[in-house]
């Protein structure tokens, strides 16, 4: 597995619709999109976002799977609506584990 991370800021005013046109490709619905996305936004500063694309690919391939996955000039469109790019980069899944839940509580709490 893996996840082509992005933290981002978007320009006031752009909504997630916005950014996901800026990057998704034409006539790809977001329902047979071929990566699980998540966007996120900071609870500190709105307009901050992480993006995260999970996808199955090869490490060494990297380029090309993640090129089925977005516009061809998706640089320049993301451009005209996000502000900053601090973090662009490819992970790739070593270790995963737990489940999505309330977060632990001790017996005191």
């Amino acid at each position: 597995m893996l996840r082509a991370v992005y933290v981002r800021t978007l320009k006031p005013g752009v909504t997630d619709d916005q950014y996901i046109q800026a990057w998704m490709p034409e006539g790809v619905d977001r329902d047979e999109y071929r990566a699980r996305v998540s966007v996120s936004h900071s609870t500190v500063h709105e307009r901050e976002t992480v993006t995260v694309f999970e996808f199955e690919g090869d490490r060494d391939d990297v380029l090309n799977a993640l090129g089925e996955l977005v516009r061809t000039d998706w640089r320049d469109r993301v451009a005209q609506v996000v502000e900053d790019t601090t973090v662009e980069t490819i992970f790739e899944q070593t270790v995963t584990f737990g489940t999505v839940a309330a977060p632990y509580r001790s017996q005191g709490d």
